[in-house]
């Protein structure tokens, strides 16, 4: 019986003394699972207790700025090198991908289109339904990047506004029959629940980069500075890299990597 209880103890402490590590992230790759795998791999290597906060890549750099979490982990490169010359974070890790895809309702029928600005253009001058996430997410600075591009500023009731993340905003446009654009892995992830299709993708400006930054710890003295550098050698593990290339759903692979694990 001592015995057991010394036992009890000695886990007890053990997890005591886990130091808390907050990861901020898309909600486009939370959505996904992946994390939800990766954190009990982590938490049994490493002493610290993750916790996952899906923002947004928006509200996930500001949590950054803050000192509101230790690591990000994010997809949109020009505000990542924003944060960095900004003295915000104090490493920033590029290593696995994905891609953009404009996705709309399966009875629709549109003419074939050469770039995704063409498509953006048809909807646009047809006022064809379009959920936007509205939310500052590194998916919403893409689409508003392709409206700046053509000049057009969408308004008016065939543009819906759900500031909402990306499950939740597909969700909605499947039920408004409506076009969105969507990261491919959250469509993937979804696609048993929607009646939905792509109408356009495979377009080199539509590549969905993931970085991870390591938040600067002169921020805050709460900032887990031991555990985020953990996290970044974790997920550049070879063997948790080919985790994330092997990760599916549906039988659909989500993710590729940057570079080959050696």
């Amino acid at each position: 019986m001592k015995k057991l209880f010394l036992l009890m103890l000695f886990f007890l402490s053990s997890f005591c003394m886990a130091k808390q590590l907050i990861l901020a992230t898309t909600s486009s790759l939370y959505n996904t699972g992946l994390l939800d795998k990766l954190k009990p791999l982590f938490e049994k290597q490493y002493n610290h207790s993750l916790s996952v906060l899906s923002l947004g890549t928006g509200l996930a750099l500001e949590y950054g700025k803050r000192g509101d979490a230790d690591l990000l982990l994010v997809h949109s490169i020009e505000d990542e090198l924003a944060f960095m010359q900004q003295n915000h974070g104090v490493l920033r890790v590029s290593f696995m991908y994905n891609d953009f895809v404009i996705v709309g309702p399966t009875e629709m029928s549109v003419p074939s289109f050469n770039s995704v600005q063409e498509l953006f253009e048809y909807i646009f001058q047809n006022r064809l339904n379009f959920v936007s996430r509205a939310d500052e997410s590194g998916t919403h600075k893409k689409e508003m990047q392709i409206w700046k591009e053509l000049g057009k500023t969408p308004s008016g009731s065939w543009y819906i506004q759900t500031g909402q993340d990306m499950a939740r905003t597909l969700l909605i446009a499947n039920e408004k029959r409506a076009f969105t654009l969507a990261d491919r892995s959250t469509f993937v992830a979804l696609k048993d629940r929607i009646d939905m299709k792509v109408f356009f993708e495979n377009d080199p400006q539509l590549l969905n980069i993931y970085s991870i930054i390591v938040v600067n710890p002169q921020k805050s003295s709460k900032i887990n500075y031991e555990g985020a550098l953990d996290f970044v050698r974790f997920i550049l593990d070879p063997k948790i890299l080919k985790t994330i290339k092997e990760f599916s759903v549906n039988g659909t692979r989500l993710f590729n990597l940057l570079f080959e694990p050696r």
